[in-house]
């Protein structure tokens, strides 16, 4: 609904354009009536007023200063001049006052009516516009802070991009890159033992700490690894702001940690003397942070620190082999043995660099997967949980969670092969079952027979057989032909030598000695009591 008011001096008219038109009908619900422009200009400042009616010849301001008013302290207003014949060119002089709309005196109600509603439609789309112009610019104002983390996220952390074309964005997002030097400091939160649904409230509170302590004057975004970037604008180019920028990366990480007991490891890298230097001081921090492998996490580390970890390359060999053999036997604690041996020295007692951890971390997941690819059947969530792994090195904080993780895997992986094999097992079992039931009658039956059908070994089928039956291989066939024999009995009028050769037994003599400690009674005797 919208707001009219009515300014001029002569009451006649005033009242009588309120009167003879339904106002209502066309959007407007309240009216106010001036008898000059210092009046309306009153009412103009103290309530909402979307469109005016003015005439021109008023006493005290008249509608031609009423409109400059207007225009330039209330743009928003739609401004309709009522002016006579004879003011007619003394009223085109207000289109600088933007006035858009005339209406000449005197006029009869409908047509009165008809030129509002035309100016009403006009009112209503520059409304529209009006109000979608302020959300977009409440929206861009809101979605601000956003945009410049992106845009200084390519700046710093992406290679390759059009530098050029992101420090003009930057610009226009009041983002000051101008001039350096810069140093960039990187904040790895470490959210493993935090609930899932808890993240984005911890890297949250974390964001708002650093902020306090840093002020406004440093630039604080993510890097899309849940790691937090600090660009630190720095006065000089000197060893001293250096370690400034150092002992504040102190500072916030401790404040991090005692406000919210979230551990968080810092990495400081060079400096860089231009925009165009950033990536570089960005990717040398990243470096720096590697020294949370070797030296632990919770700590802030300057880039110069890789130069205190053996830079030489080395592979845990034996350390590899005996993983792989304490898998195939399933002894889960040499696997703890050799993985955590692996990952803690080089053998001659070094701390090893964090690319080495990063090899030996990618090698001993490789093998791993290798020992999987070697089961016929394995679970997809097993198979998805291993290449998983591959992606995360980076989530891990220290060499001892990488030990973790690869130990909870070698041993997920012990526990598919016992699952395989005994499912092989089962399979090997009801294979054998099946061809006994089959081949019940033929008197050459035996283990080493089923064995070749089960394409296993007679010494694995005897093991295998007794495990998972509870009896031996042989018992088990003489169950089957005795139950068969016992059916032949009662449904048939066969003779007992006939049942015999029938159930797979060359001797008639021994069916009936095995037929007899199989039920207490000879063939005819149990014919018999039948």
């Amino acid at each position: 609904m919208y707001t009219l008011l009515i300014a001029d001096d002569e009451p006649l008219i005033r009242n009588g354009v309120k009167k003879i038109i339904d106002w209502e009908s066309l959007g407007f619900s309240k009216i106010f009536l001036a008898e000059d422009g210092q009046e309306a200009l009153d009412i103009i400042k103290k309530n909402h007023v979307d469109l005016v009616l003015t005439d021109i010849v008023m006493p005290f301001m008249d509608g031609l200063q009423l409109a400059e008013i207007l225009s330039r302290d209330y743009p928003q207003i739609h401004v309709v001049i009522l002016t006579g014949h004879e003011d007619f060119e003394y009223a085109q002089k207000s289109v600088g006052f933007g006035v858009k709309n005339y209406i000449l005196k005197p006029i009869g109600a409908e047509s009165l009516y008809k030129k509002m509603v035309k100016i009403c439609e006009n009112l209503h789309i520059e409304n529209k516009q009006r109000q979608y112009v302020s959300s977009i610019k409440s929206q861009l104002h809101q979605s601000l802070p956003a945009l410049q983390e992106q845009t200084l996220s390519k700046i710093v952390c992406s290679e390759g991009r059009d530098l050029k074309l992101y420090l003009q964005r930057a610009k226009s997002m009041n983002l000051d890159l101008g001039t350096g030097p810069f140093e960039i400091g990187i904040m790895d939160i470490e959210l493993e033992d935090i609930p899932a649904e808890d993240y984005d409230l911890y890297l949250f509170a974390a964001r708002n700490i650093a902020r306090e302590c840093l002020g406004d004057k440093h630039y604080l975004f993510e890097d899309g690894r849940d790691r937090i970037v600090i660009l630190f604008k720095c006065d000089t180019l000197s060893d001293e702001s250096h370690e400034i920028v150092y002992e504040l990366l102190c500072i916030v990480q401790k404040s991090i940690y005692n406000t919210i007991k979230l551990k968080t490891t810092c990495g400081a890298g060079t400096t860089a003397r231009n925009a165009e230097e950033l990536n570089e001081a960005y990717r040398n921090a990243k470096k720096a942070l590697e020294c949370k492998y070797s030296l632990g996490s919770n700590n802030v580390y300057d880039v110069k620190d890789l130069n205190y970890l053996e830079k030489s390359f080395y592979y845990p060999e034996n350390e590899m082999h005996s993983l792989v053999k304490s898998i195939k036997i399933g002894n889960t604690d040499e696997i703890r043995k050799s993985i955590s041996s692996a990952f803690h020295t080089d053998g001659r007692g070094r701390s090893l660099s964090g690319k080495n951890i990063k090899m030996i971390y990618i090698e001993i997941v490789t093998s791993l997967l290798k020992e999987l690819s070697s089961l016929k059947e394995v679970s997809e969530k097993i198979w998805n949980r291993g290449f998983i792994l591959y992606q995360e090195f980076d989530r891990y904080s220290s060499a001892k969670e990488m030990e973790d993780a690869l130990i909870r895997f070698s041993c997920e992986i012990c526990n598919e092969m016992d699952s395989v094999q005994t499912n092989s097992g089962k399979q090997v079992i009801d294979s054998v079952k099946g061809y006994v039931t089959a081949n019940f009658k033929d008197p050459d039956l035996s283990l080493t027979s089923a064995a070749e059908h089960a394409s296993v070994s007679t010494g694995y089928l005897s093991g295998l057989f007794k495990k998972e039956t509870g009896t031996n291989f042989v018992k088990y066939l003489t169950d089957v032909r005795m139950e068969k024999s016992i059916q032949l009995l009662r449904t048939t009028d066969m003779k007992t030598y006939e049942i015999a050769f029938e159930t797979g037994f060359s001797n008639p003599h021994y069916f009936s000695v095995a037929f007899k400690k199989y039920t207490g009674m000879s063939p005819s005797e149990f014919r018999a009591k039948e």
